[in-house]
């Protein structure tokens, strides 16, 4: 069995922990360059260790480092934090094997291997409706929508200008993230029609969600796929699609396991608090997305 250490603590350095194979690989800590996230120091300022530490131990990058495990993975998707990680076990004397994260989220996803796979079933059970997106920004999945299902009518959901106000506003008031107005602005309704491999049977819905669901009242949705990031939409959205769905029809919920924007789980647990249970399964994918199946 191979030792383990993974860099960075945040959602994606918890996804991958999870994704290792345990009888072939042992997790032996994380190293983080956070300070607050750092579990194993009794006092920070002398740098003393505790003599028991509860649960994975989380520490500096450089003492993470000096455990030498048998592989060190990097675990961000981002190019130049992923090699400032790198620089830095280096200089502190890594010399075993490293993973990039980054390289295998290139070549492979788990998400898309599952979208693939549920639009062949829900074609091939028949399942009732049209596909939609909430959160859509540059079409990165609504085109892969689009072509998996084209015979189906796709509505795409945004505001094109990034995160509104009042969701903003919301959040804040909850606690659940610093987002700001305009984060993930910049995307273009045209340039995303663009990328559709069957631009006719596409339906754009600019603007704040729910107001641009008002005239879909009588709509019917086989697969939806929600990636908002924030309290107020996330809720609207499971509150409006939900009921709305075919009869084993399935919503794609993304960012339930994200520690930036806590909003999206949040937005799960009152929908759960005030109507019961969802029937909801994780897809194992690094985006913490889960599959909510109506019965």
């Amino acid at each position: 069995m191979k030792t383990v250490v993974i860099l960075s603590a945040d959602s994606l350095g918890m996804a991958v922990a999870e994704m290792l194979n345990p009888m072939e690989m042992k997790l032996v800590g994380l190293g983080d360059l956070r300070a607050e996230t750092w579990n194993v120091f009794s006092d920070l300022e002398k740098g003393e260790l505790k003599e028991e530490i509860e649960g994975m131990p989380v520490m500096p990058v450089d003492l993470a480092v000096g455990l030498q495990p048998d592989i060190l993975v990097i675990a961000t998707t981002d190019a130049e934090r992923s090699h400032a990680l790198e620089y830095m076990a280096i200089r502190a004397g890594f010399l075993n094997d490293i993973v990039f994260i980054r390289d295998i989220h290139e070549q492979f996803s788990i998400r898309c291997s599952v979208l693939r796979r549920l639009c062949r079933r829900l074609d091939g059970l028949g399942v009732e409706g049209n596909v939609a997106e909430l959160g859509c920004y540059r079409g990165d999945t609504s085109w892969q929508l689009n072509a998996l299902m084209p015979e189906r009518r796709l509505y795409l959901f945004d505001t094109f200008e990034g995160f509104d106000p009042r969701d903003v506003a919301k959040e804040l008031e909850l606690g659940c993230s610093e987002a700001e107005p305009g984060r993930f602005g910049g995307a273009d309704e045209k340039k995303l029609l663009e990328r559709m491999p069957f631009p006719d049977n596409v339906t754009v819905k600019k603007g704040w969600f729910p107001e641009t669901a008002f005239d879909m009242e009588e709509e019917t949705f086989a697969l939806v796929y929600m990636d908002a990031c924030l309290y107020n939409p996330t809720l609207s959205g499971l509150e409006f699609f939900f009921p709305r769905m075919g009869r084993g029809g399935v919503i794609l919920l993304t960012g339930c396991d994200d520690m930036k924007y806590r909003g999206v789980a949040k937005a799960v647990e009152d929908l759960e608090t005030k109507y019961g249970a969802l029937l909801m399964l994780p897809v194992g994918d690094l985006e913490g997305t889960v599959m909510i199946v109506r019965p």
